[in-house]
């Protein structure tokens, strides 16, 4: 019966595929996590202090507000649309055929984050005693954020941050074809990356070390 299936639907699936298992790999890399090593936690901590020290912010005494709160929250919960977005951008662009490209960047993107994961092994800073971390105003968004987190993560963080390097990656593929989308596609990136942060979903070594892997990725397939 599958002759009877027209190709160009089979390539359909093809391209949205990877948008559906993007996730496995990253629940198979959660079987190796069985607790936070105290020494990497207390390295990525230090990282942190030294990064807000050298950009003269205090978490702990930086106002966010309600509506910060909120856009940052929000911000947060895109990571979860943007990449499948991203692609339908590109449908809707016409430029269907770059969809093999687009999943090149920002799958090897997410990927590398995953291969080193397991020898970075610890809990995100917002569960940390002793992270001098942003004081985020509670809001119905955070609350569903957190939720998520609980039952769909690996109860650890990914380093660098899949999250950030995988719209990051997408957003410079966009930059680069389609540049009005993409700026647009880009500040979204940055909102995440810094609500990530601000939120203690991330610290702030995998937030710069993720936007370090999308750009190294975008710049080695620039010849795709």
């Amino acid at each position: 019966m599958l002759y009877f299936v027209p190709p160009r639907s089979f390539s359909v699936v093809r391209d949205w595929l990877p948008a559906v298992l993007l996730l496995v790999p990253y629940w198979q890399i959660g079987e190796f996590f069985t607790g936070p090593k105290q020494s990497v936690q207390a390295r990525l901590t230090t990282f942190d202090r030294s990064f807000f020290e050298t950009v003269h912010i205090e978490p702990a005494k930086t106002s966010i507000g309600p509506l910060r709160g909120l856009y940052l929250e929000l911000a947060y919960l895109m990571v979860y649309p943007l990449i499948p977005v991203g692609l339908a951008t590109l449908y809707i662009a016409g430029m269907r055929d770059h969809s093999d490209y687009y999943w090149v960047v920002v799958l090897l993107a997410t990927y590398t984050c995953f291969a080193v994961t397991p020898f970075v092994p610890a809990l995100p800073p917002r569960v940390v005693t002793g992270y001098d971390g942003f004081e985020m105003p509670h809001n119905s968004v955070r609350v569903l954020n957190q939720w998520v987190l609980r039952r769909a993560s690996i109860q650890a963080i990914t380093f660098p941050s899949a999250h950030v390097a995988a719209s990051a990656a997408a957003a410079l593929v966009l930059l680069r074809l389609e540049p009005r989308v993409g700026l647009i596609f880009l500040w979204v990136a940055l909102s995440i990356a810094v609500a990530t942060v601000v939120g203690g979903y991330h610290y702030a070594a995998d937030v710069l070390f993720a936007f370090l892997v999308a750009v190294l990725v975008f710049v080695g397939t620039l010849g795709v």
